[in-house]
């Protein structure tokens, strides 16, 4: 009896129905991708010169995945991240975003597979560079030249076989310009409906919890919206939705440290960027602040005046790094016996009197600001070109200094009887790593090449013949990606390779724009919906019926 009451049930009856529409949807789908996979030897055809430098760069990063295993993990960044994935805390140097992409990643115990994703990654940018570029009318073997820094440079590859953050937030950042310019269909210019806006503010506010140096491309985002007339509706779209996650995780991060904001570094790095201008003298900061003056440093009077040509002595100056992770600065006392290094430097108090600090020596001396600014992005193309190299003999391990907690954040993640938790390094795998450090010596995207991609990009936007919309987005972000890390904290090749898809696209778009005598973009189209009126009553009016 119970069985047919059962039976009859409108719940249990409306299976069936559901089991058939779920059968004829997977029927579909697998007639659709079989479908698309029989166009691939077209697709592949088509474009078979993107489709070679695409094969190129895949055995590439394969050859690194069998020199270099399971990865390559940097300084104390690669242990930080490990960590923050295991116990889920906010950080309070960086945003978790790439943690919490670790900690899905978790129960593969598997760096090897982090890394190979990373290089899918790195192959999926170029991708989308190529994929961009031909939908705004450039040629095939333009938008391949345009991607093949990021198939190609040693540098690329490094960072992609490497625990750190850059190749994800690289992704996220370019998928959300990508959705933002994407022509639909590609010959006439339209507004992102609003849907898009939103999709492309949130893909960004995403890449900046995973690397902060993106989250002002979250504004331009915002301005390019209202620059192209796209309307507010669209312009606040992208801004809300960006503004989630960037609201909730700074209401995450308040719950554990009692201040809103992302992390408690932003003074602290602000701070040691002053350090390499700052003359109190000048600033003549209160008494509270004068611990935190140059000359106060131990590290500052070890430093000895370089004599040389121009361009010497400023490699030889001390860096802000030196600077900010010198156990001897101020913020590292009094020293402390605690696990995480961290968790007793980067406090909001102290970061709050580095901000203090930071803005009084700006403020006081901005010509040195913008001096130090200026030879640090200069550093970023003319000292660069043989960074990021692939270690030699051995992957290095857990650092002597941070031992205890680097070789505690590989064990919890990947368990106690990993290798890497050994002070000895990983030994590389030959002769795979003798090709790659071979190559990396011979092939790469030289810094002068970038600058001068980045000059003729400028030189290009300001001719209103050559000048678009999105070329004027790439450019910007490139810049801000460039300029922005020499600004808050100091140079490093690394922090400007996103800009290096960005502006060899803002490039093959400036070549290949024609706008009309104006210049500018080009104008909206109407839709045959909304012209239908018009002509009906032009039509009227001349008397053709």
């Amino acid at each position: 009896m119970a069985e047919e009451e059962g039976a009859g049930s409108p719940a249990v009856a409306g299976w069936p129905g559901w089991g058939d529409r779920a059968g004829t949807q997977a029927r579909v789908a697998t007639v659709r991708g079989r479908a698309w996979l029989t166009t691939l030897p077209g697709v592949f055809s088509r474009h078979w010169v993107f489709s070679a430098a695409l094969g190129a760069g895949l055995v590439l990063r394969l050859i690194v995945m069998a020199a270099y295993r399971p990865a390559i993990l940097v300084r104390q960044d690669s242990f930080d991240y490990m960590w923050d994935a295991v116990h889920l805390t906010p950080d309070p140097v960086r945003p978790d975003g790439y943690a919490f992409f670790l900690a899905v990643m978790r129960p593969f115990d598997s760096l090897a597979l982090i890394a190979g994703l990373q290089h899918l990654m790195g192959l999926a940018i170029a991708v989308m560079v190529y994929v961009l570029l031909m939908n705004r009318g450039v040629p095939a073997w333009g938008a391949t030249l345009a991607a093949a820094p990021v198939l190609f440079d040693p540098r690329e590859l490094d960072l992609e076989h490497s625990i750190m953050s850059d190749t994800l937030a690289t992704l996220l950042m370019l998928a959300a310009l990508v959705v933002l310019l994407y022509r639909r269909p590609p010959p006439v210019w339209r507004p992102p409906s609003v849907a898009r806006s939103a999709v492309s503010g949130l893909l960004m506010a995403f890449a900046g919890l995973v690397r902060p140096i993106t989250l002002p491309l979250f504004v331009l985002v915002a301005g390019y919206l209202l620059i192209q007339r796209a309307g507010w509706r669209r312009a606040g779209a992208a801004l809300a939705a960006g503004a989630l996650p960037l609201i909730g995780y700074a209401a995450w991060f308040a719950t554990f440290n009692g201040t809103v904001n992302l992390t408690s570094s932003d003074g602290l790095f602000l701070w040691s960027r002053t350090m390499t201008f700052a003359n109190c003298a000048v600033i003549k900061p209160p008494a509270d602040l004068r611990a935190l003056c140059p000359d106060r440093q131990p590290v500052h009077k070890r430093l000895k005046a370089h004599q040389g040509n121009t361009y010497s002595a400023l490699l030889a100056q001390p860096t802000p790094e030196t600077y900010l992770w010198s156990r001897e600065s101020w913020l590292w006392e009094p020293h402390s016996t605690e696990l995480v290094p961290n968790a007793y430097a980067f406090t909001a108090a102290k970061n709050a009197r580095a901000m203090s600090f930071a803005v009084r020596a700006i403020a006081a001396q901005p010509f040195g600001y913008a001096k130090a600014v200026t030879e640090d992005v200069a550093l970023t193309f003319l000292d660069t070109d043989h960074s990021l190299v692939f270690p030699a003999v051995t992957i290095p391990g857990p650092v002597t200094l941070n031992y205890a907690y680097q070789a505690a954040a590989v064990r919890d993640y990947l368990g106690q009887a990993t290798p890497l938790a050994s002070q000895k390094g990983t030994p590389v795998a030959e002769p795979y790593g003798y090709v790659i450090r071979g190559y990396q010596t011979r092939l790469y995207f030289p810094g002068v090449v970038f600058a001068l991609v980045i000059a003729a990009g400028f030189i290009g936007l300001l001719i209103p013949r050559r000048r678009s919309g999105a070329a004027i987005l790439l450019w910007a972000s490139a810049a801000v990606m460039i300029i922005l890390p020499s600004a808050e904290h100091t140079y490093n090749y690394r922090y400007a390779l996103p800009a290096v898809p960005l502006a060899c696209m803002a490039l093959a778009l400036v070549l290949n724009t024609r706008n009309g005598e104006l210049g500018g973009p080009r104008l909206r189209v109407p839709t045959p919906r909304r012209r239908e009126p018009r002509r009906q009553q032009a039509d009227q009016e001349v008397g053709v019926g």
